[in-house]
């Protein structure tokens, strides 16, 4: 039996809050993470792309771009997950024991793998936040939410990468850095302290959970205005329908493996790398399925991607805000009145 052998085969004295190691599962799990990180990483560039290379997009959709340059970060986490731990597996070492300090620090893909999930989550929340004060306070939402307060909210997503990673990390300082886990998977459970890993799965769920209800609102509310004024929002309600999907899929990716890591975290149960893989896997298709989402409600973006490709050009005119209708039509009404 070789050494690599004779080190998985210790492996079945694992300790609890720790991952198994099978080698056949193990490939498998960075095989799978490889995949999907190159999948969703050609879809947040094509994404990115559109944005850049249009100007209007650029400021309409500033908030957009950011959260996909984040979500493209987290794409390259999982590559960089994926091969950090293949190398483990393939030389030898990945069931050698190793500490939660030593996994953050000489490991390089724990702080992509926090950044990865967290960026999204804050971009989604001051996303949540545009709209839900678009609906509830319209006129202060005209006056404060300019150009530069989007970019000011663009600013606190770096902000807030670099703050938790300091939280991250002075969380492995004391005793909780010391504890020795069986395996180097080093995941963001096995890398950090149980409070900050605790912290960071519930936090990206409950920010995707704020985003879903935060739509609902403003989706309830605009069906009551379009009852009221017997007035039609066709694409902004289309777009509302987008957001709500996005949202509540967003959920349902997060949550599977946020209770898969926190069950092995706290020592509620054991799962094997075929389930971790699987689970912790389904964040990575956020991109895929909001790329294809955007592209299917979002005309903008094709008509910028069919003139990129030079299939054909399309003048796509800016969808106007309730705040642009109301406008024009005092407009037309006070041009009307003048021709009286």
């Amino acid at each position: 039996m070789t050494n690599r052998h004779v080190e998985f085969a210790m492996t079945d004295n694992h300790q609890m809050g720790d991952f198994q190691v099978d080698f056949a599962q193990t490939l498998f799990m960075c095989i799978l993470y490889i995949s999907i990180g190159t999948i969703s990483i050609i879809c947040s560039l094509t994404t990115i792309t559109l944005y850049l290379t249009s100007r209007d997009l650029r400021r309409k959709y500033i908030l957009y771009l950011v959260l996909d340059m984040c979500e493209l970060l987290d794409a390259i986490s999982y590559v960089l997950l994926g091969t950090g731990r293949g190398h483990q597996l393939l030389t030898g070492v990945m069931a050698v024991p190793i500490t939660v300090r030593a996994c953050f620090f000489t490991k390089y893909w724990p702080q992509s793998l926090i950044l990865g999930t967290q960026l999204p989550s804050i971009c989604t929340m001051f996303l949540s936040f545009e709209r839900i004060m678009a609906v509830s306070k319209p006129a202060v939402y005209k006056r404060m939410c300019t150009q530069n307060f989007k970019y000011i909210l663009c600013g606190m997503v770096p902000v807030w990468g670099v703050l938790t990673l300091l939280a991250a990390g002075a969380s492995v300082i004391g005793v909780d850095g010391d504890r020795v886990v069986g395996t180097r998977h080093c995941a963001i459970i096995t890398s950090t302290s149980r409070w900050y890993a605790t912290f960071h799965f519930t936090f990206i769920v409950l920010a995707y959970v704020i985003a879903f209800f935060s739509t609902l609102i403003v989706w309830a509310t605009r069906r009551v205005m379009t009852t009221l004024t017997k007035s039609k929002y066709g694409s902004q309600d289309d777009k509302l329908g987008m957001i709500l999907a996005m949202s509540g899929t967003s959920i349902i990716l997060l949550a599977s493996p946020a209770v898969v890591m926190l069950t092995i975290r706290w020592d509620i149960t054991e799962w094997g790398d075929i389930e971790v893989a699987v689970t912790y896997a389904m964040p990575g298709f956020l991109s895929v399925v909001n790329t294809i989402i955007a592209f299917r409600f979002r005309k903008e973006l094709r008509a910028q991607f069919y003139h990129l490709l030079g299939i054909k050009t399309i003048h796509h005119k800016p969808e106007q805000s309730m705040f642009t209708r109301t406008t024009l039509t005092s407009r037309r009404h006070t041009t009307v009145h003048h021709l009286s």
